[in-house]
């Protein structure tokens, strides 16, 4: 099987939009709730399109935009979204029309795109790309598993090239009700954001960021289940649990969603440095998109910011070579994902 590259990686987020800035002063946020800090429209999107497009569409075309330019791919053979929430700005308008005004005054553009693929359409139209297209919306797997499908269509030789998005935008009433169910907010730590994520696969290596080396999805996984598909993981990889650089998880402060991470690692990788991500991107229903898009970042750089440490291990001082993603949500649905750096990187 030929190998598949990261070639290039950007994001919109809580942190400076379309920069690595956050490796070296990441911007720190101690709110309950923050939307994401947005990039110069402008310099991206005519007046027309920016009033016709909602922000979550902006945000995904832009970062779309970006690879395409980083990597010269203008039409990749695949686009792959995933989205916890989809459009939510544009259904809220919708919604909000309907009971304000009745059936008979409504817009159809808040309509359109309000359902949860309008993303993956929009940037198949704009890149003019005719191939597979596909949108997941499975919570906080649903970028793992448009990541997965991507790495699966490259496996059996489907396509060479891939765009692969992560994308939520979390309103005020959002936040309001998924506060209620104690997802986010509340007296917890954790800030409540949004997601804009796009990376660029390709089966090419020239200039990349990294290599998407294995990755498994499992649902509801015994014990062994899980140690079997662990073995299986590092095998593939020629790797053992010690030769990790790191285990980068997604723990966020918040005692409940975060035991399962703390029992993984002290039964699997008691030995190893362990990382975070979101007190610096936020917690979002696709948020998993951020931890792919730092290790490579991290990976291509050559260290890993002391900010994302945690736990007893302490750091190893050598640049980082390999790092396995762990993913998880309500400890049912796990993903595991393993990154190498690139040779001489």
């Amino acid at each position: 099987m030929k190998p598949v590259y990261i070639q290039a990686a950007d994001q919109i987020s809580l942190q400076a939009p379309l920069s690595e800035a956050w490796m070296k002063d990441p911007i720190r946020y101690d709110v309950p709730y923050a939307r994401a800090v947005d990039p110069d429209f402008k310099q991206w999107l005519t007046p027309a399109e920016s009033r016709r497009l909602g922000k979550i569409l902006k945000r995904a075309w832009v970062t779309a935009q970006s690879v395409f330019r980083k990597t010269g791919v203008e039409h990749p053979d695949a686009i792959l979204v995933g989205t916890g929430l989809g459009c939510m700005e544009n259904t809220e308008r919708f919604l909000e029309a309907l009971c304000r005004d009745g059936e008979s005054l409504l817009s159809p553009t808040h309509f359109m795109q309000s359902t949860h693929n309008t993303i993956a359409s929009l940037l198949a139209l704009r890149s003019h790309t005719h191939g597979y297209n596909i949108t997941y919306s499975h919570k906080d797997v649903s970028f793992d598993q448009a990541l997965l499908d991507a790495w699966t269509q490259f496996r059996i030789g489907n396509i060479r090239t891939a765009l692969v998005g992560g994308y939520d935008e979390l309103t005020p009433s959002y936040f309001t009700l998924l506060e209620r169910i104690g997802y986010m907010g509340g007296s917890q730590p954790g800030t409540g954001s949004e997601t804009a994520v796009a990376l660029l696969l390709s089966m090419e290596a020239q200039q990349g960021l990294c290599e998407l080396v294995s990755m498994r999805m499992l649902y509801r996984p015994t014990e062994q289940a899980l140690q079997e598909t662990l073995h299986s993981l590092l095998d593939e990889a020629q790797l053992t649990p010690e030769s990790l650089s790191a285990v980068m998880t997604g723990v966020s402060g918040r005692e409940a969603q975060d035991a399962p991470y703390h029992r993984f690692i002290q039964q699997w990788f008691p030995e190893v440095p362990t990382l975070r991500y979101k007190q610096w991107f936020g917690l979002s229903y696709t948020a998993s998109a951020y931890a792919v898009y730092a290790a490579a970042h991290c990976l291509d750089q050559g260290f890993i910011p002391d900010g994302m440490y945690y736990g007893p291990t302490p750091p190893r001082s050598e640049p980082p070579q390999t790092l396995l993603l762990l993913n998880q949500s309500e400890d049912k649905e796990y993903s595991l994902i393993i990154l190498r750096a690139l040779c001489g990187h």
